[in-house]
């Protein structure tokens, strides 16, 4: 399937009006109070943030792997510890990427396996603004209210955020949710929608954040439609769940392998991708 109804939105100056964004903005949601979400990370890119990701141990993150889709890992810095990116807090630590580990079967068309580690060139200091996010056992029940949290725009108009925003959201069956969109989701894909008639979810630097239910990262925010929050193109998330061994292979073989990905290529990419 060629799908060109997904745009990368990271840069609002490259957008393009077409059916679908990359994920980047909370929408419907509201100011997060300081550092209640200590696991949060920010990965910029020449002092703009531009994806989300969540502390699993003190020298990993995990986010999306179309984050770093022609980036190359070593100009980013992951930012912990942080509530407003724009003043430098306290409470931050900051750290430069030392390797990016991207699944084996990501296919940047698809968005399958849309998941990554990143390891930092040394290990957080954990504490109150600081902490580590848990990984599931098994996928969320559809109904489940979760979160979903980040620095992404707050409207469709690239609005930015004075602050870390959030907005609660309901997992939405997977059948249903495929059938929004055309039948191309893949089974380790989750959805959500808002649970009301108001739009509420996220969009494009939210890239890479977690969906927290019940203190458990279940979804890597990946993918949506044009309209941030739009009920007719329901949020997709990579799903945790199917990617724990792996996960877990990657954090205990360390430097020993496997090997880093390698720099990303830029063909071959959808229409319209930034």
């Amino acid at each position: 399937m060629k799908p060109d109804h997904l745009i990368c939105t990271h840069n609002p100056e490259k957008r393009q009006h077409r059916e679908g964004s990359w994920a980047s903005r909370i929408i419907g949601g509201h100011k997060v109070t300081p550092h209640s979400r200590p696991y949060m990370a920010s990965v910029s890119f020449q002092g703009q943030h531009h994806c989300g990701g969540f502390l699993l141990r003190t020298r990993w993150v995990v986010s999306a792997a179309h984050c770093f889709r022609d980036r190359d890992p070593q100009t980013g810095l992951v930012v912990l510890g942080a509530h407003d990116l724009r003043t430098a807090e306290a409470t931050q630590q900051v750290f430069s990427i030392s390797a990016v580990f991207t699944h084996p079967d990501y296919h940047l068309a698809t968005h399958t396996s849309d998941i990554c580690l990143l390891r930092l060139n040394s290990s957080a200091i954990l504490g109150p603004a600081v902490g580590l996010l848990g990984l599931p056992r098994r996928p969320p029940r559809a109904g489940a209210r979760c979160q979903v949290a980040g620095w992404g725009s707050v409207s469709d108009f690239e609005e930015l955020p004075p602050v870390l925003m959030e907005a609660e959201v309901r997992v939405l069956g997977l059948d249903i949710c495929n059938s929004s969109w055309k039948g191309r989701l893949s089974p380790a894909m989750l959805c959500t929608r808002s649970g009301d008639r108001r739009r509420r979810g996220f969009c494009s630097a939210d890239s890479g954040g977690p969906l927290v239910c019940r203190n458990r990262a279940h979804g890597v925010v990946s993918f949506s439609g044009l309209w941030c929050g739009d009920p007719k193109t329901p949020d997709v998330y990579t799903l945790v769940s199917a990617f724990v061994t792996w996960i877990w292979d990657v954090v205990r073989r360390g430097p020993h392998g496997p090997q880093p990905s390698p720099p990303p290529r830029t063909t071959g990419g959808p229409a319209g991708v930034a």
